[in-house]
């Protein structure tokens, strides 16, 4: 591109946007009389009649405070329904077993030997967690741990993967209890 074709297209391409950057005056007073504006539309609002059972929610009256004549609302007291809830909640939670969770698979091989070495080493070094072996011919397999989330079992597997450089984290179904032990 020319050096002359470049100013033209660095001054056109100014010029629109400073054209289009420019404050609109005209319309100040229209906006003025818009801010203004209101409307009473209780005339076109449906009305509703409600019998004695049906009745609407109905509006907080004012209450006379002593020391100010301003009229003050009375706060409603939700304690007890929210209490009620939250026990059900509570109760529902306390069912609650398992969960989808995460574990660290350190150890798949043929090897009893290997697998007992794997087995004592979790043992002595990380006795919070849970050990689940598993056996399927000829393969002994080992996972550790029950994570609610993934960054807390990645908190244990950066400290087992220099011992074991096969481990890596699994999704897999866990006891929620013992997750909650885990961190404590």
């Amino acid at each position: 591109m020319k050096f002359s074709n470049y100013i033209k297209l660095v001054f056109i391409s100014s010029s629109i946007l400073f054209t289009a950057c420019g404050k609109n005056t005209s319309g100040s007073k229209s906006s003025a009389a818009l801010s203004n504006y209101s409307e009473d539309l209780t005339e076109v609002r449906p009305k509703f009649e409600y019998s004695q059972e049906e009745s609407p929610v109905e509006e907080e009256k004012p209450v006379k405070v002593k020391n100010n004549d301003k009229p003050a609302t009375e706060p409603q007291n939700d304690n007890a329904q929210i209490s009620k809830v939250l026990n059900r909640i509570a109760m529902a939670n306390e069912q609650i077993t398992d969960a989808q969770g995460y574990r660290i698979s350190i150890f798949s091989g043929n090897s009893r030997s290997d697998f007992e070495a794997a087995k004592s080493y979790i043992l002595q070094y990380f006795p919070e967690l849970q050990i689940y072996e598993s056996y399927s011919q000829p393969t002994y397999k080992i996972k550790v741990g029950d994570f609610m989330k993934r960054i807390d079992a990645e908190k244990y597997y950066s400290s087992l993967n220099g011992r074991f450089n096969s481990s890596r984290i699994i999704r897999d179904k866990i006891a929620v209890q013992k997750s909650f032990e885990i961190g404590n």
